[in-house]
């Protein structure tokens, strides 16, 4: 893609002020896949245990969709020179624009706050935010965040129409894109983290199926406040630069499988203090 240039990125860079692009830099991680995953983990604790399912199927699906087409295409983030913090990997398309886009259009979807109109307005000026920000930081050009938010708009119509709120199906397009991420990019600690969070996500929701454990009441608030702080060490564990592609797995097969076993942990643990005698 020869005409992608530095264009509005090294404009940004020129003329912003540093403490701006600081800003965005803190802004940026709207679209990161933690925040992601603990937003998709929130609507599955707290709304339709259903909805929230297909929601984190969706969201491992665009992590996948991601790392398939910057696999596929191989091209380069601008000039590191240009960059506010650190930004691994290739640069097209935006993941952080792919992500946000999949995740506050799905909330845009479910919520029940205010009108659609609303929601969806609110949607948008999030991605755009996000977008913009991968811009003001240096780390993308403007056709990678702007492909990356089209391709998740084709994404998720396509994934709606596919799965229609169905999380099995759902989850089954997800282990598609997944498999061509490994395509694309090999055994690389990014697909292997993608393919343990898939395959995690999905035999929990599987399990929980088969033995009809599948809680309807809402987690509580300190449950909550617990289960985000131990899955975020624990995903955060599974992405450390040192570990082995096994511990890369393990690791972070357990976050997404722990978001949809949660509410059965704490249902059970409330049914064991109401059994025990006082």
């Amino acid at each position: 893609m020869p005409a992608r240039g530095l264009g509005v990125t090294g404009a940004v860079a020129r003329f912003l002020p540093e403490f701006v692009r600081e800003l965005f830099a803190l802004i940026t991680h709207l679209g990161d896949a933690g925040l992601l995953l603990a937003a998709v983990a929130l609507c599955y604790w707290f709304g339709d245990r259903r909805e929230g399912a297909f929601s984190l199927a969706a969201v491992l699906g665009a992590l996948a969709l991601t790392l398939a087409l910057k696999g596929l295409f191989e091209l380069p983030r601008p000039p590191a020179g240009l960059h506010v913090g650190h930004a691994g990997g290739y640069g097209f398309p935006s993941g952080h624009a792919i992500g946000a886009t999949t995740l506050w259009g799905l909330l845009a979807l479910v919520l029940e706050r205010g009108s659609p109109h609303r929601r969806a307005v609110a949607a948008a000026s999030v991605v755009a935010v996000v977008a913009t920000s991968r811009l003001v930081i240096g780390v993308h050009y403007a056709v990678d965040v702007a492909v990356g938010v089209v391709v998740a708009l084709v994404y998720l119509g396509a994934l709606l129409r596919i799965a229609d709120w169905n999380p099995t199906r759902a989850f089954a397009v997800a282990a598609g894109l997944t498999a061509a991420a490994l395509a694309t990019n090999g055994l690389t600690p990014d697909s292997v983290a993608t393919l343990a969070g898939v395959v995690g996500a999905a035999a929990a929701w599987a399990a929980l199926g088969a033995l009809d454990a599948r809680p309807r009441g809402a987690v509580t608030l300190p449950a909550a406040a617990v289960g985000l702080g131990a899955l975020g060490l624990v995903g955060y564990a599974g992405n450390r630069p040192d570990l082995s592609l096994a511990a890369v797995f393990g690791l972070n097969l357990l976050v997404p499988a722990g978001i949809l076993l949660l509410p059965s942990l704490v249902e059970r643990a409330r049914r064991s203090r109401s059994a025990s005698p006082t």
